[in-house]
Order: structure tokens, then sequence, then C-alpha cells
């Protein structure tokens, strides 16, 4: 089975790369008539002030640091009908603006005064020169509510989680430790589509030993509910390979997105399971190295393994959200990004009118699993 899958796959890389020789595209770069395009991005979440950011597009040929700044530009708020102010810039950021090829872009990050509720309705309509005025719609969605978390510890002899580690203090058949977490929430506009995201965050700020520890966020196991179905796609080279392929490992990720569609009576108990919910942290001392080469080594000192809590958060997401969080940015395993060579164009979702961006928002709701300290053996 094993050898037959390896020529499988060998036919469909060769049969690539021979596509890729046989077939060329001659791709004309009409600089002169390039007409840049107000690009404006935004997470909108009830009871925050509203930061919106704000560039302009640019040809890749570009490489000037001020390539993407729009200088006089204007922003209005309107909240539900009725214009409430004039955003003002409030600084310039120059890491949203990153782009693929490496070179710094600078955008600049306007804020309101007024903090939005939920169920609001936000228009944000954005102007600059010559350019094309853009606007963007988004309605606050509604929280919905957690009712009950209830968890249970597993043990199994493989990870459940392709990028989950053994459990430090097991061996054997029970190497691994996992929880399974049944959350039920309720949503009283389910009549309604609606959207929203799940995400669980080991709450490193709470070892108070330690208080500049990366936080961290779990992945999540979503094969025992069926809730789960629309989310994230396997990988492109999953869909290649048999199911009964040893190379099949089917990939979770640190958020989940499904819909209400499923709910009944206004609620869900959702099913899914964790591992890796401990914090392990290892010191490292820097040592010199006698080798041939010289270079310093850095040699594990200490290990210390703490339980803080874990935050849950079930995000009520607005529809302008859902497809956005569904590309592969959202997705950090995909291998959307390595077969971008032999893909077609595509157009990346944007509900901004005339310009570029997404303008977005989210109503979370929080609840906090306790970890008993790890057990010693």
């Amino acid at each position: 089975m094993a050898k037959s899958i390896y020529t499988y796959l060998s036919i469909v890389l060769a049969g690539t790369l021979l596509s890729l020789w046989a077939c060329k595209k001659e791709m004309h770069l009409d600089v002169d008539n390039h007409k840049p395009r107000i690009v404006m991005n935004g997470i909108i979440s009830p009871d925050s002030i509203i930061e919106i950011s704000l560039s302009k597009s640019f040809l890749y040929t570009d490489t000037l640091p001020e390539r993407s700044l729009l200088k006089n530009a204007s922003m209005t708020l309107f909240i539900n009908g009725v214009e409430q102010e004039t955003m003002r810039m409030a600084r310039v950021d120059t890491v949203r603006g990153r782009d693929r090829f490496g070179h710094t872009a600078l955008t600049g990050i306007y804020c309101s005064t007024i903090r939005p509720q939920a169920g609001d309705k936000i228009r944000i309509e954005a102007s600059a020169g010559e350019l094309q005025p853009v606007w963007a719609e988004t309605t606050i969605p509604i929280p919905a509510q957690i009712l009950s978390v209830d968890t249970a510890t597993f043990l199994t002899s493989t990870h459940i989680i392709h990028n989950s580690h053994a459990d430090p203090g097991l061996t054997g058949e029970g190497a691994f430790r996992n929880m399974r977490v049944k959350m039920a929430v309720s949503d009283s506009h389910a009549a309604t589509k609606r959207y929203f995201r799940l995400q669980l965050r080991l709450m490193a700020e709470k070892i108070g030993e330690y208080p500049n520890l990366p936080e961290r966020y779990l992945y999540i196991y979503t094969d025992d509910d069926p809730i789960f179905k629309e989310g994230y796609r396997n990988s492109i080279l999953e869909d290649l390979i048999s199911e009964d392929s040893p190379f099949k490992d089917t990939k979770y990720y640190n958020s989940a997105l499904f819909s209400n569609k499923l709910f009944r009576d206004d609620g869900y108990t959702l099913d899914f399971s964790i591992a890796d919910y401990y914090y392990i942290h290892t010191i490292y001392e820097k040592k010199e190295n006698d080798n041939i080469w010289g270079y310093p080594i850095h040699v594990p000192v200490k290990t210390e393994i703490f339980n803080p809590p874990i935050e849950v958060m079930f995000t009520a997401i607005s529809q302008e959200l859902y497809p956005y969080f569904r590309e592969g940015d959202s997705n950090p395993d995909s291998d959307k990004e390595s077969l971008k060579i032999i893909s077609e164009p595509e157009i990346t979702f944007s509900n901004v009118h005339n310009g570029i961006g997404v303008v977005g928002s989210v109503s979370a709701a929080k609840a906090y699993i306790h970890i008993p300290p790890y057990p010693l053996f």
C-alpha cells in the first residue's frame, strides 16, 4: 500500500512540474495606468474605541517606505445612520503594513472617541485627495452566552492533535494527556444565520514566577462534533492521498469556525478536546562551544511545569469576517501559501466598497477552565 502511495505522489508531483514547463503565460504590467485605491481594515468590538487602519494600494515594484501612507485623509464614523464624528489619526503603524515581500509599509491608525454598543450598525467612510472615496458597513453582533463548561481528562497512546507532545510524566500506552470539553452555549438570535469562532488561551500572565512569558493558544481537536465540519479544510496533500495512507494526519488549528445551523432551542453543546494544556517553561544557559565551529550552545538547566487557567473565547463574528477568517492567513498550516506557485490568481475578499480591505465586528463571551497542579509521579 505504501509503495502505491509513493508511486501516486510521484506521478502527481511529476505531472505538476511538467505542467509548469509546458504552460507559459505572459503578463503585461501596466504601470503607467495604475490607480491606487484606499485600503481600510479593522475589527470593531462593543464598549471599545474603534481603530481603523487606512493606507493605499501600491505596485510591488515600489519599495519606498512611505508608498502606502495616505496624507490628508479624512475618516467619518456613522452609528445607526447618524453621523457621529470625524475620526483622528492616532499613530502610524509599521507592523500591520508589512507586505509579503518583507518591505516595510506604513499605515495610519484612526481612532474614535465613541465606544459603540452591541447591535449598533457601524458605517465608516474615508476619502483622501483624488482617490475614490470608500465606505464599509458592519453590525456589531449580540454576544452569545456560555452556560457551562464540563471537562474530563483522558490518556491516549498516540497524539490526537498532530503537533502535541507526550506528557513528561507519562510513558507507554498512555503517554499523551488530553482534555475533553463539553461546553453548553446559548444564543437568543439562533433564528438568523450567525457565525462563531472558538479559541482557548493559556493565561501565561497568571504565572507569577515569570510575568513576561508569551501567551499560547491551544490547538483544538474537533472530530467529535459535526458542527465543526464547515471549518478549516484539510491540507491539499491530504486530499491527494487515500484514507488508509500512513501519511494521513489530519490537521487541527488554534481556532475553530462554525455557524449556528445545528443549534436547537436557541442552544448547543460543543464537544471538542485539547492537549498540551500545562505550560512547560525551560530555562537555558548559554555555554561556549569548544568544537571546530566555536558557536555557543544553549543547555537546558531547569524545566518547570505550570497550570495557568485557560481562557475560553466563544466569539460571535459578523458576516464580513467569516470568509476573511476562512482564508489562508487564519490557517497557519495551510498548503495554500506553498502551492501559490502553481495556483491561478484569486480575488481577496473585501467589504470595502470602491477600495480594498475588511471592516468587521465581534462580540466575545468568555469562560475559564481551572487546571489542577501538574501531577507528580
